[in-house]
């Protein structure tokens, strides 16, 4: 009898503690899909402006190259944000710090809609970059933290998903509301939405455990100088603003493209310019799974990943090159999927090269580093591929440009690259002290 207490007790704080494990890992399984959803939500406002610029730019009297300034204007303050937010997160939740960005970029969504010229439509797409700069380090710091090692493959499919199918729905869903209403309203239904996210998103992060209580590494980790002075870093940089460029082509000017030139209604050119974000979904989802299933089968995952994003490469060059010179409706709808399954493969073996050289302690700033120069894309490419359509008159120039780049990334995966094996991080001793394994 005197013996049952305790007993009874130990079973008692057994149980208690299965329970809080339990509602964890349904905290952490919730966590991905928020993160995929998060993201989706973040490239369906990011590209609200492609959408409707076919009516928006003849609306505000926009040349092609004010059109492009607009649409590069969020990359002036996105690039370098990330810098910032790696800081960030780095010193404060991340969940938090996520849901403050998202609460931002959805009102800067909305208000949108009230933009009588192009000073108020560059401030807007200002004000939406500051808020939506916080989220690719954010995510990858909560991935790192929560998600155990094995099946980082999915949940950074998640990520590459939501890349995906926020433009690929953006596009359709967008592109049907802009056929049926003004261009203003649409930019208000999409802002308002956003904000939803919010709820869920709140109840999640309040059951996760902190960094701390499942062995994250702690610290500050290393300065941005000393990530700045590893190859690898760069070169992934390279190899990001590269293939970048030929993203936020498809993403900025697809839309146009298809209604200028190939002269598609707005309800045909919705359900066209989504297949490519289509394709990328569906091939993020596979190189995840791929990715996990080699893992397992005993491959390293270094080689694996290169590969997967020196594939991803070539099919987006390829993709890109054939959409100007399709001469069906066939071989555009082949050539936009080639473009995205390229994209979503390159885009998820490369989040997880970056994780693997950045380790726990450094993830945040890595990611504020190579996303802050992958943007530099963004700002570019509106800028250019503007300037050519106005200078030539003609799109053609601008796709041999966007379908270059990629082969330029190439390069930089195959050869720059070092070995795919994590860096053991010198703390605050300056760049001379980082060290890696390869």
């Amino acid at each position: 009898m005197l013996d049952r207490a305790p007993a009874a007790a130990q079973a008692g704080h057994w149980g208690t503690a299965m329970a809080q494990a339990g509602s964890q890992a349904r905290a952490v399984t919730a966590l991905v899909w928020l993160i995929g959803l998060a993201v989706f939500i973040n490239c369906v406002d990011r590209g609200t402006l492609g959408i409707a610029a076919p009516r928006l730019k003849a609306d505000l009297g926009l040349t092609a190259t004010e059109y492009g300034m607009a649409a590069s204007a969020f990359f002036w303050v996105y690039a370098p944000g990330q810098l910032v937010a790696g800081w960030l997160v780095g010193r404060s939740n991340a969940g938090w710090v996520l849901a403050a960005g998202l609460g931002l970029w959805g009102v800067a969504t909305a208000l949108t809609g009230l933009a009588n010229g192009l000073l108020a439509l560059v401030l807007l797409r200002l004000l939406l970059a500051v808020g939506e700069a916080v989220t690719f380090p954010a995510l990858f710091k909560l991935i790192v933290d929560h998600v155990d090692a094995a099946p980082h493959g999915v949940a950074n499919a998640a990520t590459s998903v939501g890349l995906a199918l926020g433009p690929a729905f953006g596009t359709l869903a967008g592109g049907l509301l802009l056929a049926a209403l003004d261009w203003r309203w649409l930019f208000a239904i999409v802002g308002g939405v956003t904000l939803l996210w919010l709820l869920p998103w709140v109840a999640t992060i309040r059951r996760l455990p902190t960094p701390a209580d499942h062995g994250a590494a702690g610290g500050e980790g290393p300065t941005y100088l000393q990530i700045l002075f590893t190859r690898a870093a760069l070169s992934l940089s390279l190899a990001q603003v590269c293939w970048g460029f030929g993203l936020y082509f498809l993403v900025t000017w697809l839309p146009l493209w298809l209604v200028e030139v190939r002269h598609y209604s707005l309800a045909d050119m919705a359900w066209i310019g989504a297949l490519a974000f289509a394709a990328q979904a569906v091939a993020a989802m596979i190189g995840g799974q791929v990715n996990d299933l080699l893992l397992r089968r005993g491959l390293a995952p270094g080689p694996v990943r290169r590969g997967g994003a020196m594939l991803g490469t070539v099919m987006t060059a390829a993709g890109l090159a054939g959409i100007p010179l399709s001469d069906s409706q066939g071989a555009l709808i082949a050539a936009l999927l080639l473009a995205g399954f390229g994209i979503g493969i390159m885009h998820v073996c490369v989040n997880m090269m970056a994780q693997m050289f950045a380790g726990p302690s450094a993830v945040g700033k890595w990611t504020g580093v190579q996303n802050g120069f992958g943007n530099i894309a963004g700002i570019v490419n509106p800028l250019i591929t503007g300037a050519i359509i106005d200078a030539t008159g003609s799109y053609n120039a601008a796709f041999a440009l966007a379908a270059g780049m990629p082969l330029v990334a190439l390069f930089s995966l195959a050869v720059l690259v070092p070995r795919v094996v994590p860096i053991a991080w010198a703390q605050r001793e300056g760049p001379s002290t980082v060290i890696t394994s390869a």
